[in-house]
């Protein structure tokens, strides 16, 4: 073997180690991939809770937690805004799902309660004997047929109206603004953390409404709002933290 075709085996063989090398080094960095994918995937998916509603509110917490988180973080200003947002956010879930709650329970697929039997001593009611009720329609018969007489003065001035005719044509009221209706209850806190609560509710209201009407069963309702208030006040205290950590800049010296 001369020198030339030497160097070329070595060429060769140099070649296809360091093939090999970026072959495994591919390999492993393709499986480091898939353990994180499979550590921060949804678990749910694979094994879902022995709960429905736990699944369902699963899937409204993904949909809500971004932009709750979003506009927590917005209200910097004062400790007070990010307490009215998150009371307020807390009572608007509550009350939003209450009267569907309500029917669930005392609703529909209720029995209406029976009247009640006689009392002991009391007499059952008879029956009108049948000429009473034959009167009865003569004299609405003859009710109708009589001629009723209104006395209206010709010369009266149309535009001069009684009192109870002027209260009758008051304009109505102003229909309330929903924003200061918005967390009834709830009365002092501070307005700017109500008024982001209020746009930011209207953002994921549908989310929790549609989730919550999709739930037929009783049990199922009660533990979604339970587990939904649960959830968003631990993720409130989560947002408030990571505030907390967050470094301000220094103040730049005065020029």
């Amino acid at each position: 073997m001369n020198q030339e075709e030497k160097v070329l085996r070595q060429y060769v063989r140099k070649k296809i180690s360091k093939m090999i090398r970026e072959q495994e080094e591919k390999e492993f960095q393709l499986r480091q991939v898939i353990r994180k994918l499979l550590r921060e995937g949804d678990i749910s998916d694979v094994h879902p809770h022995r709960s429905t509603a736990i699944n369902t509110l699963e899937d409204v917490l993904k949909k809500a937690i971004p932009t709750l988180r979003t506009d927590y973080k917005r209200l910097t200003t004062d400790k007070s805004q990010r307490e009215s947002f998150r009371a307020h956010i807390l009572k608007a879930m509550k009350d939003s799902v209450a009267p569907s709650l309500n029917n669930a329970k005392y609703g529909a697929g209720g029995t209406l309660l029976s009247e009640p039997s006689n009392l002991e001593g009391e007499e059952a009611p008879t029956e009108e004997p049948e000429e009473e009720a034959g009167d009865l329609d003569a004299e609405l018969a003859a009710l109708e047929e009589a001629d009723v007489q209104v006395d209206v003065k010709g010369d009266e001035d149309p535009k001069d109206k009684s009192d109870d005719e002027k209260k009758l044509n008051v304009e109505p009221d102003e229909e309330p603004d929903e924003k200061s209706e918005f967390g009834a209850g709830l009365e002092g806190m501070d307005e700017t953390g109500r008024n982001m609560a209020y746009t930011t509710f209207r953002k994921i209201s549908q989310y929790i409404l549609d989730a919550f009407d999709m739930l037929a069963n009783l049990k199922d309702k009660e533990v979604f709002i339970d587990y939904l208030l649960t959830n968003t006040k631990l993720y409130f205290d989560k947002f408030e933290s990571e505030l907390q950590n967050t470094v301000d800049e220094p103040d730049s010296p005065e020029a």
